[in-house]
């Protein structure tokens, strides 16, 4: 709320004025992503790894094996690389891999 413990007390103060509050310390999770704070330093860092995790989870991921890229650069997909069978087809609907994908990338654009 403020950069010293004068102007933090003084906000405080102010709110209570107007608003029931309670204070809950130092915010540890907000809109799913975690703080973390090196007292030391005063730098303030944010991670969105329990999302991450949390898609990883919704699509069954979870045992998925971390890479710099999903495929090989320059690598061209075309019609070729589809499903050939109804076996495969079926196969792979059972992972929807571009709502896993769009999923992360919304973090991407959020940074």
């Amino acid at each position: 709320m403020s950069s010293t413990a004068e102007g933090e007390k003084l906000a405080k103060d102010q709110l209570a004025l107007s608003y029931d509050i309670k204070d809950l310390g130092d915010a540890k999770l907000i809109l799913g992503m975690c703080i973390e704070r090196n007292k030391e330093s005063g730098d303030i860092t944010l991670s969105q790894k329990a999302y991450c995790e949390q898609v990883l989870r919704r699509f069954n991921m979870s045992d998925c094996a971390p890479a710099s890229t999903p495929l090989p650069s320059g690598l061209t997909l075309s019609s070729d690389d589809s499903p050939e069978t109804e076996e495969e087809e079926r196969e792979m609907k059972k992972i929807p891999y571009h709502e896993a994908l769009e999923s992360l990338m919304w973090l991407q654009v959020a940074t």
